[in-house]
């Protein structure tokens, strides 16, 4: 919906027509496709050009019921939860000249099972952003939210590796990431300036690039979602800056990027007693060179490239505490003693006395320095229909490096997103659930929204959460918060995190780096420190019709004397493209396999398949299976409640996920899946029991502790979940 006047309108139409005409009067159908495309560039372009204010977006309207069943859940357990609602999102774009857009994005949500317990429903800003290319469109500059990517070494986001991804998975991955405002590239979401610069063909250069960006990042509590507020009052700044220049195909760049704490913003609001704050320092310089034979050997049907980094990191770190100081009190006092004649006479001397003082410190806690590299050789050719790509990495990183900006992934997996209020027959199930997150797939794919009215259980106070519930304990700032009563408020359940991580939350974070869910080899992609190896990737395809990819790779974790091996392969067949039957009819699937030889003995095995058709008219079908099992030989975490021990061994997942879609109106669906998801955790088990004497007594030691002894076993936690979901989108 265009708010324009008439004049512009004519000439958009008289343009568009114009270069129809134009298209169609071509005589070879090659000619037709190019002026075709041609057309579409210049609508764009005119589309862009317009000045004034522009409203689109998409309604949706829908219901998801997940019922779940598993022999451990307790019988008051909750089994059946419904999302069913309405959501809208706006897009709002004005263009107050020819070269620079406001984009505003906001979202409505309501939850039709609370609906009558809200009594507003506030509209939510989704993004703001001022974007354009000025300078002849040779600068293009973001003010408000933004996705920047440098290098895989400086800023970047490291991504899943899936294989051959059924159409119906992606489809449902990248609507979870929407709710967060992510997306499936490698670019890092962050709120700033952001400004890019390119020269253009300048003398015998083929561009000169310079870019400077900075943003405010969200210094993460240690806290999880669950809590509303967060009282950690430190800011956290990025800035980075690139400098490159390409010619004859060659291309030379530096990158330099810095993450702090900013200390001043944290000091400003005191510090308590007991209190320990950590502030962090990361930057890194790195370089980068590359080489494209495609520049000047264009007409060859075989090109070749390298492209290389190499990257000097420094990580710094220091605490501000409160701790006790042994101090000597010193005061002048008035006496009187006796002198040698005898008389009593006065006197004034100094007194000291032992004092314990709380005293505030600061202090280094880590100054290090680490270099990485990669460089990656490739060949890519297109002969007699056939395109295809092959690439090999090496790369070498050590174990001091850290590039906080280029590893923190998005996909963080342990959180339960669907029957999450499940309640379980022994509390060490439903703290093994919330560790581990029982099912990876369930968090890459599946997503719950919804829209709660706040009060007084609900919201975190600065005190405990026993005295924010409690009618005997109340906290003392309960109340100074009731002015959020009934506002509604927007939650989100998923797998998915735009923020990044500090290199000491990294650490605190074990399942992170060690669950196989993300990657086992490179968990923080090619900036994971302490590894080095290899991995190559063979890409084919054929007539736009079949594909094939293989990949494999080999990894060195030297600090664990660990090596990684991981193979996949993968391919598709659009049939209806084969035969020329008009209408698209694809098939997928692939394999993944990794493993290590040492520390844990971890392996992982994944099994995709997919069907992707389009039936009659507008109706079509989308599926897709994918099994996903993780073995951890060594044990992956120990969980206690005192009378059992659990040690995960083995992780068993699977998704179905299939369905009819019908085509309503451009971009606008209805459509109808069903899910099934199983998931099953194997675990070593420890029971332990009172250790008893011959005459059946219990036993102490000398300190009047029970003695006991500990039986051990197997046992596991299985759980199905059939989904039904069914929705309407509709884009305007």
């Amino acid at each position: 919906m265009n708010f324009n006047m008439k004049n512009r309108t004519i000439a958009l139409t008289s343009a568009v027509l114009f270069s129809a005409a134009a298209a169609f009067a071509a005589g070879a159908q090659d000619s037709v496709v190019k002026e075709q495309k041609s057309l579409l560039q210049k609508l764009d372009s005119l589309q862009e050009s317009v000045l004034g204010l522009k409203l689109n977006g998409t309604a949706k309207a829908g219901a998801a019921v997940s019922m779940a069943k598993s022999s451990q859940f307790s019988d008051d357990s909750p089994t059946d939860e419904t999302q069913a609602y309405s959501d809208v999102n706006l897009m709002m774009t004005a263009r107050p000249s020819s070269e620079s857009m406001v984009t505003l994005q906001l979202r409505l949500h309501k939850d039709w099972q609370n609906a009558f317990d809200e009594n507003n429903n506030p509209v939510i800003g989704h993004w703001f952003s001022y974007d354009g290319s000025i300078l002849n469109k040779h600068l293009d500059f973001n003010l408000g939210y933004m996705r920047v990517g440098f290098t895989p070494l400086t800023l970047n986001v490291p991504q899943n590796f899936l294989l051959q991804e059924p159409e119906v998975f992606a489809q449902k991955r990248v609507e979870a990431l929407a709710q967060r405002n992510l997306d499936t590239t490698s670019r890092r979401l962050l709120q700033g300036v952001n400004a890019d610069y390119h020269s253009g063909k300048l003398g015998p250069m083929d561009d000169i690039h310079a870019q400077l960006t900075g943003a405010r990042l969200r210094n993460v509590a240690k806290k999880t979602d669950l809590l509303f507020f967060d009282f950690d009052w430190s800011d956290r700044y990025f800035y980075g800056a690139r400098l490159g220049a390409g010619a004859f195909g060659a291309s030379l760049g530096v990158n330099y990027t810095d993450v702090f704490d900013r200390v001043k913003t944290r000091r400003s609001h005191g510090l308590e007693a007991g209190d320990t704050v950590y502030y962090e320092d990361n930057s890194v310089l790195s370089f980068e060179l590359g080489y494209d034979s495609k520049e000047m050997l264009s007409t060859l049907p075989v090109t070749f490239g390298l492209n290389g980094e190499f990257a000097m990191s420094n990580w710094e770190a220091n605490r501000d505490y409160y701790g006790t100081e042994k101090k000597s009190q010193y005061k002048v006092a008035e006496g009187t003693y006796i002198n040698a004649d005898g008389d009593l006479t006065s006197t004034v001397y100094v007194s000291t006395a032992p004092l314990v003082a709380d005293t505030y410190y600061n202090e280094d806690v880590a100054d290090e320095d680490g270099t990485s590299f990669y460089v990656t050789p490739y060949v890519n050719l297109d002969i007699a229909g056939i395109a295809g790509a092959l690439k090999f990495t090496y790369l070498k990183t050590e174990e001091k490096f850290w590039s906080e900006m280029a590893s923190a992934p998005n996909f963080r997996g342990g959180s339960v997103v669907l029957n999450a209020n499940a309640l379980y027959s022994n509390d060490i199930y439903s703290t093994a659930v919330n560790t581990f997150g029982m099912s990876s797939l369930e968090n890459l794919y599946m997503s719950v929204y919804n829209s709660n009215p706040l009060n007084v259980t609900n919201i975190m106070t600065s005190q405990s959460l026993v005295g924010a519930l409690s009618n005997t304990a109340e906290s003392q700032y309960l109340y100074s918060k009731v002015y959020n009563n009934y506002k509604n408020a927007h939650f989100y359940r998923n797998g998915y995190d735009a923020g990044t991580i500090k290199k000491l939350e990294m650490q605190e974070n074990v399942l992170l780096a060690i669950d196989p869910s993300v990657n086992m080899a490179l968990p923080f992609g090619l900036a994971t420190p302490d590894r080095n190896g290899f991995n190559l990737s063979l890409n084919l395809k054929w007539n736009d019709a079949v594909t094939f990819d293989a990949y494999f790779a080999q990894i060195k974790w030297d600090g664990a004397d660990d090596t990684f091996m991981e193979y996949a392969a993968g391919g598709s067949i659009d049939i209806g493209q084969l035969v020329n039957i008009g209408r698209s009819l694809v098939f997928q699937g692939s394999y993944d396999h990794s493993e290590e030889d040492a520390f844990m003995k971890r392996k992982s095995d994944r099994l995709m398949a997919g069907v992707s058709a389009e039936i009659w008219g507008p109706i079509s079908f989308l599926g897709g299976y994918q099994m996903y099992q993780k073995q951890f030989g060594e044990g992956l975490w120990r969980i206690s409640n005192g009378a059992l021990d659990l040690n995960l061994v083995k992780a068993e997942e699977t998704m179905l996920l299939a369905g009819p879609r019908v085509k309503i109106a451009p971009n606008s669906y209805v459509s109808v899946q069903y899910g099934l998801l199983t998931d099953k955790l194997t675990f070593n088990t420890v029971e332990y029991s009172p250790a008893l004497d011959e005459s059946g007594n219990v036993m102490y030691d000398e300190f009047g502790n029970e003695l006991r002894v500990g039986k051990p076993g197997k046992g596991s936690l299985a759980i199905d979940k059939n989904v039904i979901i069914a929705d309407v989108t509709v884009n305007f």
